[in-house]
C-alpha cells in the first residue's frame, strides 16, 4: 500500500527525491535490488537527497557483497566535498578493514563538525581496531560524556574492557545498562553473556547467552559464545551441537579456523580470545 501512495506522488511529481527513497527501500526490502538503485539513482546532483541517494546506492553494493563497487562509488561521492559522504566513505571503509584511511577521513570531518558523538565513536570503533586501544578509549570516552546513556556505546567499550580484563566491576555494570536499555538486542545480549563467561561466571554466561540465541538464532558469534559455555559448564554435547551449527552460518575465516580446532580437541583451561560485538550495522 505504501508503495503504491509513493507511485501516486511521483506520478504527480516525478521530482520528489524524498519518495523516490523510499521506492528505493521499499524495493529493497522486497528484495528487487535493480529497482531499488534505480530510485536511489534518481536524485540529482546539487539537490539535497543527493548524497543520501548514493550512500544508500553504495551500501546496496556493499550489502551484494560487490566491495569493490561500493567502495568507488563512496570515493566518487566523497570527492565532491560532502561532509555525510566523507561520513558514508569511513563506514565502508571500516567495513572493509581499511581502519587508518577511515581515521584520516573522520578526523577531517570533525574538524568541520566538532563535538558530534557519532563521529567520536566511529573513530573510537577504528582506532580500537587498528590496534591503538588507547586513542580508541578516549574517543569513546568523549563520546559517552555526551550521550552517557548510549546503549551501543556502553555495550562497545564496556565489553572491550571486560575482554582485556580492564575496569571490570565498571565495565561490567556498563554492558548491563546497555542490556537493560535495549533488551531486545541479540548483539547486546550476547556481549552482557560474553562478558560473565569472561568473569568465569558460567552458569550466568549461558542463561544469558541463550536468551541471545531466542534473538538472534542466525548469528555465528553468538552460537559460538554459547557453545563455549556449555563447553565450560560440562554440557559437551550440546557445545559440540553449537559449534558445528557455526559452520553453517557462514562464519568468516578466522572463526571457521577456531570453530574447526574447537571442534577437534575442545576447550583448553581458558576461551579463546574474542571481538568486541558491536550492535547495528
Amino acid at each position: 500500500m505504501g508503495l503504491a501512495y509513493l507511485r501516486l506522488v511521483l506520478r504527480l511529481d516525478p521530482n520528489r527525491n524524498d519518495a523516490w527513497l523510499m521506492v528505493g527501500d521499499l524495493m529493497e526490502t522486497a528484495g528487487d535490488l535493480d529497482a531499488a538503485r534505480e530510485a536511489y539513482a534518481k536524485p540529482r546532483p546539487g539537490s539535497s537527497e543527493y548524497a543520501a541517494g548514493r550512500a544508500k546506492l553504495a551500501w546496496s553494493y556493499l550489502k551484494a557483497k560487490d566491495n569493490e563497487t561500493a567502495l568507488k562509488m563512496a570515493r566518487e561521492a566523497a570527492a565532491s566535498g560532502d561532509l555525510d559522504s566523507k561520513v558514508t566513505l569511513a563506514d565502508m571503509l571500516r567495513v572493509n578493514e581499511q581502519y587508518l584511511e577511515a581515521i584520516q577521513i573522520l578526523t577531517e570531518v570533525m574538524a568541520a563538525r566538532p563535538g558530534d558523538w557519532r563521529l567520536l565513536y566511529s573513530r573510537g570503533v577504528n582506532y580500537d581496531r587498528a590496534g591503538r586501544p588507547k586513542e580508541g578509549e578516549a574517543d569513546l570516552r568523549a563520546a559517552l560524556k555526551i550521550r552517557p546513556d548510549d546503549s551501543e556505546m556502553l555495550n562497545y567499550l564496556g565489553y572491550t574492557w571486560i575482554d582485556r580484563g580492564e575496569h571490570l566491576s565498571e565495565a561490567l555494570g556498563m554492558v548491563q545498562r546497555a542490556a537493560a536499555s535495549n533488551p531486545k538486542s541479540g548483539a547486546i545480549i550476547d556481549s552482557l553473556g560474553w562478558a560473565y563467561y569472561r568473569l568465569g561466571d558460567y552458569k550466568k554466561a549461558v542463561e544469558k547467552l541463550e536468551e541471545a540465541i531466542e534473538l538472534e538464532a542466525g548469528d555465528p558469534d553468538i552460537n559460538n559464545h554459547l557453545g563455549d559455555a556449555y563447553w565450560r559448564v560440562g554440557r559437551r554435547d550440546e557445545a559440540e551441537f553449537q559449534w558445528k551449527r557455526v559452520l553453517t552460518l557462514d562464519p568468516d575465516a578466522k572463526m571457521k579456523a577456531e570453530v574447526s580446532a574447537k571442534l577437534a580437541s575442545g576447550l583448553g583451561p581458558t576461551g579463546p580470545a574474542q571481538s568486541p560485538r558491536v550492535a547495528g550495522p
